[in-house]
């Protein structure tokens, strides 16, 4: 299996990734960091490379509802933290559309 980590020009590259970091959540506090502990090798190697990362991801199972309990807020404030450099983090909420 390829993995990222082959790729050698990642440099201003978009890379997108589809995480799962359905973390436990306590009153808007995050209760175990595990999931987000486990993906800071793979964002931090892609910073170094100065790569464009966006992520996916959600909390719970709304079944298209927002939410406002179930927000990415805290996983953004608490990847920042722990990345402990200046990086844009911006997380949007998506109305599911009717067909």
């Amino acid at each position: 299996m390829r993995s990222i980590k082959d790729e050698l020009k990642l440099k201003q590259k978009k890379i997108l990734l589809r995480l799962d970091l359905n973390v436990p959540l306590d009153n808007e506090k995050i209760t175990d960091t595990t999931r987000i502990d486990k993906i800071l090798p793979t964002i931090n190697f892609l910073l170094k490379n100065e790569a464009k990362i966006i992520i996916l991801s959600h909390v719970g199972r709304p079944k298209g509802k927002i939410i406002n309990r179930l927000s990415l807020k805290p996983v953004c404030e608490n990847l920042k933290k722990k990345l402990n450099e200046k990086h844009k983090t911006h997380y949007k909420k998506f109305k599911r559309n009717r067909f």
